[in-house]
């Protein structure tokens, strides 16, 4: 036993004085006194704002863009482009007196966090490229885009809404009513995001297991499921668009295409910005202005309708419950029968 301890306190000294040495043993082979290599440029840092933008999901860069452009302009500096702009010359009084601008104009607190989070994302890519010191970070950070909230807005889609919309788009003749009717059957059937069905490719689509593969908020790759009536839609549509096509020409990669005056289909992918013009105008067939993102508020709701909040929270992905809850659109008639029940 004691041979043992001894061989571990040899052992413990030989580690010992190797991290001592071990800097010294480094440095020497260092040689700090060469120049780099000639020939060799390094790219030039992009200014902090475009990183900033580089970093988000393309769905949230124009949105972005828009908000720190708008924000510029408030501060004062109308002639210059947000690339130009000086941001880390910014102090905690501008982003106060800018809050406080967008709270006059009747902007909703959410809107102005959006403002906020975006300079303050700027801001930290100031700081990393040492253009701001961690000082003046931190009192970046600390002011806040202030207190509130508003009624959500919005509208709970029941069945009987869906069922008129896949009517309509049935008495379509055009191949707008297949693509549409596809299009609202997978985001209420699934509760994905317009963003995240305009993106999805063909792979993606797994009909045997009815699942989705899509890239969500966060850059997260998530499994989405859907119905079969709703599949039935999107292969209705998917055959549609094939049997166009001249014979040996391939298929599209992605689901949803562009279709032109004229009925033309063309070979460009459909935006987000056109997922919102279409349900406004099916909307409008049937009576009903619906957004695009009441497809999911509607899904959401009934999943929790029908089974329980929890399995609501993980099936829309979100991270905090409390977000799910958020989307519960029961009507004050819902909430109104259930206070009637308090009788004495």
């Amino acid at each position: 036993m004691k041979q043992q301890i001894k061989l571990c306190s040899d052992a413990y000294g030989v580690y010992y004085e190797l991290f001592q040495h071990a800097p010294r043993l480094l440095l020497s082979t260092i040689d700090l006194d060469t120049p780099p290599a000639p020939g060799i440029q390094l790219n030039r840092v992009q200014p902090p704002v475009t990183l900033y933008l580089e970093r988000l999901a393309p769905s949230s860069r124009q949105t972005m863009r828009y908000i720190l452009q708008d924000a510029a302009d408030r501060l004062g500096v109308e002639d210059l482009s947000i690339d130009e702009f000086p941001w880390q010359e910014l102090q905690p009084g501008h982003i106060t007196a800018l809050v406080a601008a967008l709270r006059e104009d009747g902007y909703a607190p959410n809107t102005s966090s959006l403002y906020v989070n975006a300079i303050r994302g700027v801001m930290n890519q100031a700081w990393q490229q040492s253009l701001i010191t961690q000082d003046h970070l931190l009192k970046i950070r600390a002011v806040k885009a202030g207190g509130g909230s508003r009624l959500v807005k919005g509208r709970n889609l029941r069945r009987t809404l869906i069922r008129e919309l896949m009517d309509v788009c049935a008495a379509d003749p055009r191949p707008q009513g297949l693509r549409d009717a596809a299009i609202m059957a997978i985001l209420y059937g699934s509760g994905m995001r317009k963003s995240e069905s305009v993106n999805m490719d063909l792979w993606q689509v797994n009909v045997v297991e009815r699942s989705l593969q899509v890239l969500g908020k966060g850059n997260k790759q998530l499994i989405k499921f859907a119905p079969a009536w709703a599949f039935e839609k999107l292969e209705a549509w998917l055959a549609f668009r094939r049997e166009q096509l001249p014979q040996g020409v391939e298929d599209d990669v992605f689901l949803f295409n562009r279709i032109r005056r004229g009925n033309h289909i063309t070979r460009e992918r459909l935006t987000k910005h056109a997922i919102y013009y279409i349900a406004k105008q099916r909307g409008r067939q049937i009576g009903v202005e619906i957004m695009p993102h009441d497809f999911r508020r509607s899904f959401i709701t009934r999943v929790i309708e029908e089974y329980d909040v929890s399995i609501a929270q993980k099936l829309a992905h979100h991270a905090n419950i409390a977000t799910t809850v958020a989307y519960d659109m029961r009507d004050d008639n819902e909430r109104r029968n259930v206070t009637d029940r308090f009788q004495l």
